[in-house]
């Protein structure tokens, strides 16, 4: 997921400072300059924040799954 929220977050950075100088009237070098610094800051933020949800769903799958099993184990038990 870190990639993935990376490329994401850094696509949007580098679209919306592009589109933001093109409407104030800007120089290409200037605009160029800007969207790739946003692009660089970005990218890392995106793969920090895409490392933290993978972590957060992997563990939330873990504990539904053996709350699952849990609950599983005491109906057979509760059967027997």
């Amino acid at each position: 997921m870190g990639r993935s929220f990376a490329a994401c977050l850094g696509c949007i950075a580098l679209s919306t400072t592009i589109v933001l100088g093109l409407v104030s009237g800007r120089s290409a070098e200037s605009i160029l300059t800007q969207s790739l610094t946003a692009m660089a800051l970005f990218v890392p933020i995106g793969w920090v924040l895409g490392q933290v949800a993978d972590s957060v769903v992997r563990q939330s799958v873990e504990v539904n799954y053996r709350m699952g099993f849990e609950k599983l184990r005491q109906t057979q038990n509760k059967g027997s």
